[in-house]
């Protein structure tokens, strides 16, 4: 691989993963569960395709230690991240949501140093502090009285989107290993497998499977939901574990960073929400500290 692709995948899966962001926040109030399993179907099978073409099927040489990152991650990270990203999505704008997501690296961080024992270089150090700090000024609360009613905060939706992305990084950082020593699209296949088969027998078990079926009948909100499957799912899926395989995984997490930014650009120019100046200058601090983890 090309010096400098898992860098170039990372902040590709952010401009991706914001995408589909905002799509998913146009479906509507659809129980994250179901939006979660058509997802992940579709997902699944433009990965089968993908298989299929380049005559590839299941790794049975992995070992059991591999076996057991890919399924936890996938178990974790997908099935209840995801539900509880979207489910928090719901109730929450994209500005906010890009708020959010601001969990997301410093957990990557913290755990790829404790688990995977990378190093902390001066470049991650360096960038790391500005996208925190960006990131800070981004999350500081506006007074109540200067905002208007449609930018408020529904903390209830921000902690389950909190919850979500922090899942989200503990499983990323469970599968680094197991990543490395695997084939990008099979590996991503089988997370998306075992995530969708374990959605499937958590909603048979507690009785909503019928109603989360019927989000597979074709529907008008598909024609959001199935192009935002495609970029989260598919897309910006392999971009996300590709940068983590062909690059540090705490150097991947602050790139996917810039998901914080596009996202702020898009629910202002896209969906229409009210984005306080902080936001925008806590972005810019941000950007900053992308670029030195980059060049530096």
């Amino acid at each position: 691989m090309a010096p400098g692709a898992g860098e170039a995948m990372a902040i590709a899966c952010a401009a991706c993963w914001a995408t589909s962001v905002v799509l998913f926040r146009r479906v509507g109030t659809i129980d994250p569960r179901a939006l979660n399993v058509l997802k992940n179907l579709v997902a699944i099978v433009l990965l089968l395709i993908t298989l299929a073409l380049m005559g590839q099927g299941l790794d049975r040489g992995r070992s059991d230690a591999d076996w057991a990152r890919l399924v936890g991650s996938a178990l974790l990270g997908i099935a209840l991240g995801d539900t509880l990203f979207l489910a928090g999505l719901q109730r929450i704008g994209g500005s906010v949501a890009a708020v959010v997501d601001c969990a997301y690296s410093p957990t990557v961080v913290l755990l790829s140093v404790l688990v995977l024992g990378e190093p902390l270089r001066g470049s991650l150090l360096a960038g790391g502090a500005l996208v925190v700090c960006g990131l800070g000024v981004v999350s500081w609360p506006e007074r109540a009285t200067t905002l208007p009613p449609s930018a408020r905060v529904d903390f209830g939706g921000v902690l389950l989107a909190l919850a979500g992305v922090v899942a989200t990084a503990i499983g990323v950082v469970m599968a680094k290993p197991a990543l490395e020593r695997s084939d990008l699209v099979e590996a991503t296949t089988v997370r998306l497998v075992v995530a969708l088969a374990c959605l499937l027998v958590w909603q048979a078990a507690t009785g909503s499977l019928r109603d989360s079926l019927a989000i597979l009948k074709p529907q008008p909100m598909w024609r959001i939901a199935v192009p935002a499957a495609v970029l989260s799912t598919y897309v910006s899926m392999l971009l996300w574990l590709g940068a983590f395989k062909w690059t540090l995984a705490s150097r991947a997490a602050l790139l996917n960073q810039m998901a914080t930014v596009f996202l702020l650009v898009l629910a202002r120019t896209v969906g229409g929400e009210v984005v306080p100046l902080r936001r925008w200058v806590g972005a810019g601090i941000a950007v900053a500290g992308v670029v030195v983890v980059v060049l530096w």
